[in-house]
């Protein structure tokens, strides 16, 4: 008797909560996931301690939502480091939905001191939907820096973000991001030579 058998790869979710789940820490549900892979947050507040890193990986790190469909899940930087980075040549299959990035802080010398909520870096254009982007700080780019990347970005909020030197809300340079339907308001370039209190395209983008 001869017996063939085959085994198809299907993606799976991976759940990550304080108790009770697959994973406490997100970037360790990052580091077991696969392409296709969904990484399920509850509505709590993550305190990673490092940055959140794709790794290049096409999944999706989806929140919740609360009882008026905003944004349940909190991923804080403590004001003590950058939230989330893609830098690993991500495209529009790494996906994040339904969060609240807050209380980053990119700290350094240019350009590794931009995107104190979120970097995107060496062509990475990953998608970003419903995800608010609150009270973080950068020298560039307060909420999102984007380097010689695109992300997609629809029914986003970028509030009471800060830059020292320019680009409060989001700052490209040589990106050209596409945006829908989000919202700006309260950013700010608060240095002497700050512009762009919302957003700063610069070199070609």
């Amino acid at each position: 008797a001869l017996a063939f058998s085959s085994v198809t790869a299907s993606a799976e979710t991976i759940t990550v909560c304080a108790s009770g789940c697959d994973y406490t820490s997100i970037n360790a549900a990052i580091n077991g996931a696969s392409d296709g892979d969904v990484i399920q947050l509850a509505a709590e507040t993550y305190f990673e301690g490092t940055e959140i890193d794709t790794l290049g990986k096409a999944i999706t790190l989806r929140g919740v939502l609360d009882k008026v469909g905003e944004p349940a899940s909190v991923l804080d930087g403590a004001g003590s480091h950058r939230v989330l980075i893609c830098q690993s040549g991500e495209g529009a299959g790494t996906i994040f939905e339904r969060l609240v990035i807050r209380n980053g802080l990119a700290s350094g010398n240019p350009p590794d001191s931009g995107g104190g909520g979120m970097r995107n870096a060496d062509s990475s254009s990953p998608t970003l939907t419903n995800c608010t982007f609150t009270s973080n700080s950068a020298y560039s780019g307060g909420g999102m820096y984007n380097s010689s990347s695109s992300p997609t970005l629809s029914d986003c909020t970028f509030t009471g973000n800060s830059a020292v030197y320019s680009g409060g809300g989001v700052y490209n340079e040589d990106s050209s991001p596409t945006i829908t339907n989000c919202t700006f308001t309260s950013n700010s370039a608060t240095g002497q030579y700050g512009s762009g209190g919302g957003m700063r395209n610069n070199s070609s983008s």
